[in-house]
């Protein structure tokens, strides 16, 4: 079960961009899930103890500090760019483009939290940039 959840369903598994598959679970999960500020914090939180939890074990597993095949961070991190916005189409859309260049290139300071233990190095650097991501957006459509 924590690796069904780690690897979004075995998304993860795949050859070609599992970081960006991944991601696309955010995508149902925002459009249901954003709603007020508080609320989506209140989920946020939430899959922050899962994804940790089910990273931990994948760590474990694998012997691998940052297991390619989790996804559920980058679900996470697409998830918390959406603290300070609303979720049109639009927003969604830059938001997911924008997450995962954030993502991929992991600029300062994002690339520091990878350095923390276990799942917590798993899961923090997504949802720095998750932050990051929100700041932006809140930027361009605040």
């Amino acid at each position: 079960m924590r690796e069904l959840l780690a690897t979004g369903f075995y998304v993860g598994r795949s050859r070609y961009a599992p970081g960006t598959l991944g991601t696309l679970w955010g995508i149902p999960l925002v459009y249901l899930l954003v709603h007020k500020w508080w609320f989506t914090l209140f989920i946020a939180i939430l899959l922050y103890i899962l994804a940790v939890w089910v990273s931990d074990y994948m760590v474990e597993l694998t012997g691998d500090k940052d297991p390619e095949m989790v996804v559920i961070d980058e679900v996470l991190g697409y998830f918390v760019s959406f603290l300070f916005v609303e979720t049109t189409f639009k927003v969604m859309l830059v938001g997911f483009i924008t997450f995962r260049l954030l993502d991929i290139v992991k600029p300062y300071p994002i690339n520091l939290f990878q350095e923390l233990p276990k799942g917590h190095g798993v899961v923090a650097d997504d949802v720095v940039a998750g932050l990051i991501n929100a700041m932006v957006l809140y930027f361009l459509f605040g």
